[in-house]
């Protein structure tokens, strides 16, 4: 099933890419597949959307944010106080789920473009003994998530904006919390409160570690199959815990590692293309890709290929 626009409460309406499965009508869930998000910069028609409750009518006229709990000035900020803080923008890799069947994928790499959450922080006055956030939504499901104080302080950003145009309410609008380097999980829409409290208060969720595995994705090979070519470009995408990819390097049924190409630098908190020339010959092959960030950690994923000219 796709769906070629989708209304958008009091908000206008978002045209998403044709191609894109709904997974769910209501709430609105939406997949690309992988062969539409070979760019450095994913297109906001072709990000997906993943939503567990209905989209809050909700406005930058209307919208607050309240940051309380162990701060000795508990203050609540409205959209316009977004503005008047230093503009911060980097790229940054939106992770959910990298590998879907058939195809599709819940990555995306976009601007991001907003105020850093780590200028309230201060305002607020935060305690000493503060250690993590509970971060709550607008909605009428409203989401929770928990986060450690210092990510939120070192990273934290609330985005009011994507690829230099508004933040659509399907995609967190009015205003949205970033969570560079950790999974889309964390980034959490229509954000209305954060509410500092002390590691021995936090409950369980808080301490689990949400940052992303050193990863990648191949863009063009459908269903694992290739056809027989003298060369075969097999292009991708590579990205980290926000300490972004040094190098990518490819083997061939268990071969020597040859150096991938890697597209432009978007920062670290982004990914990285890469791309790699296959002389490919009939039969089943084994692809190992290995991604090292720049902090010399690496990981390997494997894809078994077919190649066969029927």
């Amino acid at each position: 099933m796709s769906l070629d626009t989708i209304p958008l409460p009091k908000e206008g309406t978002l045209s998403k890419d044709y191609r894109m499965q709904v997974t769910c009508e209501e709430p609105p869930n939406l997949l690309p597949p992988l062969a539409i998000l070979d760019e450095a910069v994913t297109p906001v028609e072709r990000l997906f959307v993943r939503n567990h409750q209905p989209i809050p009518s909700l406005s930058g006229k209307h919208w607050e944010l309240t940051i309380d709990g162990l701060v000795r000035h508990p203050l609540t900020i409205g959209f316009s106080d977004l503005f008047r803080e230093p503009t911060s923008s980097f790229f940054a890799a939106l992770i959910g789920r990298s590998q879907i069947a058939k195809g599709y994928a819940a990555i995306a790499n976009v601007e991001w473009i907003g105020a850093p959450v780590a200028l309230f922080l201060e305002a607020a006055g935060m305690k000493p003994q503060a250690g993590f956030a509970t971060c709550w939504s607008y909605g009428p499901q409203p989401m929770v998530r928990y986060l450690p104080l210092s990510k939120l302080w070192q990273d934290g950003m609330l985005a009011y904006a994507i690829n230099g145009q508004p933040l659509p309410p399907l995609h967190g609008g009015p205003v949205r919390l970033i969570v560079p380097g950790w999974s889309s999980a964390y980034w959490l829409k229509w954000i209305a409160q954060i509410t500092l409290l002390s590691p021995e208060r936090a409950p369980a969720a808080a301490h689990v570690d949400g940052s992303l595995a050193i990863d990648c994705c191949l863009f063009n090979l459908p269903d694992g199959v290739l056809r027989p070519a003298r060369y075969t470009t097999l292009r991708g995408a590579a990205w980290s815990a926000a300490r972004g990819v040094a190098q990518v390097d490819i083997s061939i049924d268990e071969g020597p590692w040859q150096a991938a190409i890697l597209d432009q630098n978007l920062g670290p908190r982004a990914w990285r293309r890469f791309s790699f020339r296959w002389s490919a010959s009939s039969g089943t092959h084994l692809l190992t890709v290995r991604v090292s960030d720049n902090s010399g950690q690496s990981a390997v994923r494997c894809w078994q290929i077919d190649v066969r000219s029927s």
